[in-house]
């Protein structure tokens, strides 16, 4: 029902998104697509987008700290995460927001910060991940050489149960505390009244989001029961 264009991101190029969005709209194509961007793109583009099928951007905001998004080289800022939230309901496409929690300079006071502020944006869909690295990264380098991975078996980079994981483990932030920081962070958003509130009017609104959510829900709160519970 729709293809997903996993592009790292596309719309990095203006004249060129704009180009190909004119030609899906010239030529009358009807397929609905999403892709991965950034919240640098502007309102412009993501009107051509959705005029050209855009349903949905996968976005990674990661953080509102500025101290934080600075060290991982993130090149935004909180204002930037805001304005482009606004812009998308302007254009009327719906986000799929990422946030990492474990990032270098993190604590439990930030990554609260960062679940209060994926709250606030309210994306349609939000994903909270550890921080992950992998060999050939800055990230990767910078905990092993701080002695911060906890092991360098690549099976492990996964939970039991094909989960994202993490093998960052630093002083007073375990990788088995960051993985319940994932799920008090999941249990927190779609639980929230804002969340719901949102949820319901798509439901009752708009038939083909009303079936993903209702897919996609089954699988969450089996997940969130068996953390809530746990």
């Amino acid at each position: 029902n729709e293809i997903l264009l996993e592009d790292d991101t596309f719309p990095a190029m203006k004249q060129r998104t704009l180009k190909m969005c004119n030609e899906l709209v010239q030529r009358k194509l009807k397929a609905k697509w999403s892709c991965n961007a950034r919240v640098n793109t502007d309102l412009e583009t993501m009107k051509a987008m959705k005029a050209a099928g855009c349903r949905l951007v996968c976005v990674g905001f990661e953080s509102p700290a500025q101290n934080i998004l600075n060290k991982i080289s993130k090149g935004t800022t909180k204002d930037m995460q805001t304005a482009f939230m606004a812009d998308t309901r302007a254009a009327k496409l719906l986000v799929n927001g990422c946030f990492i929690l474990g990032l270098p300079e993190d604590t439990a006071e930030t990554m609260q910060s960062t679940i209060d502020f994926a709250k606030e944006l309210n994306p349609n869909t939000a994903q909270f991940y550890p921080l992950m690295v992998y060999p050939g990264t800055k990230a990767y380098e910078w905990a092993k050489e701080s002695g911060f991975l906890s092991t360098e078996d690549f099976s492990e980079w996964i939970t039991s149960e094909g989960l994202h994981n993490t093998t960052v483990s630093r002083p007073g932030l375990s990788n088995e505390e960051l993985v319940k920081w994932c799920n008090k962070a999941r249990l927190e958003y779609y639980t929230g009244g804002k969340y719901l509130a949102k949820v319901a009017k798509q439901v009752l609104t708009e038939p083909t989001e009303a079936i993903r959510i209702v897919k996609g829900g089954k699988v969450l709160f089996k997940h969130l029961a068996k953390y809530a519970i746990s």
